[in-house]
């Protein structure tokens, strides 16, 4: 399934394969939010597939909201693609459960 990011009600919400295919996508999209915004709200419950590639990005991502004194905001706990793959990973400290 082709990426898509939408805007729901000022959540973005990351639906289909979040793969190398398209992680430069979701970096450059979520580096703007990140240079206007000072909260930025991410869900993965959508995400059908994640690769290594796109944890790396999501990582950058995280790394730099932090840099910057940023707030972003990880939802998608329940999906468990996206769960173990950031457990596999060690990445699951990016999960926020206070929104």
């Amino acid at each position: 399934m082709a990426l898509q990011i939408q805007n729901i009600k000022g959540t973005f919400e990351i639906e289909g394969d979040f793969t190398s295919n398209n992680a430069e996508k979701v970096k450059d999209h979520f580096n703007h939010l990140l240079d206007h915004y000072s909260e930025v709200v991410m869900c993965l419950k959508k995400v059908n597939r994640i690769d290594k590639n796109a944890l790396d990005i999501l990582n950058e991502i995280y790394k730099k909201a932090s840099r910057r004194s940023k707030i972003l905001f990880v939802l998608g706990k329940e999906n468990r693609l996206v769960a173990n793959s950031l457990k596999n990973y060690q990445l699951t400290h990016i999960f926020r459960n206070d929104y």
